[in-house]
């Protein structure tokens, strides 16, 4: 496990919020000279701390207007039901989050569709036909009040 100190911690943040920012201005904002800063970024990257770069996109500018999570209880946590459901969740667009949570509750997906018919179609067409689920429950996220990824 890599240990990070203040200036890890700062380059760590300003990546979060600006991932796109060009390593002299990053090096200008965490108060070291841009090859230092370099070499701490790499060494971010090779630790794993740093996992990668991305976009975060608007799902209602992609036609994807309508969000959910999707509580879900699995019949069983067999292996090969476990093996399963993930197969299925990594087969399905619509689910761009799949967590394993503690608790009554076995995974809680987060799933974007562009509305309220193509939601219903999927929750009766593709994750109820799951052999393994035995058991979902929907909530319509209304807002976002905050939002890393």
């Amino acid at each position: 496990m890599h240990v990070l100190d203040d200036i890890d911690r700062r380059i760590v943040a300003v990546l979060s919020d600006k991932g796109r920012i060009s390593n002299l201005e990053l090096a200008d904002r965490i108060g070291l000279s841009p090859t230092p800063c370099s070499r701490r970024v790499k060494r971010l990257e090779e630790a794993g701390v740093i996992m990668g770069y991305g976009a975060r996109i608007n799902p209602t500018a992609m036609g994807q207007s309508v969000g959910v999570l999707v509580q879900v209880r699995l019949s069983q946590q067999s292996p090969s039901d476990i093996e399963a459901f993930m197969s299925a969740v990594h087969r399905l667009p619509e689910i761009t989050e799949c967590l394993l949570v503690t608790g009554n509750l076995d995974y809680v997906l987060k799933v974007q569709t562009k509305d309220v018919e193509a939601l219903r179609d999927f929750v009766l067409k593709e994750l109820k036909a799951i052999p393994c689920v035995s058991e979902t429950s929907t909530m319509l996220i209304l807002d976002v009040a905050k939002s890393t990824a």
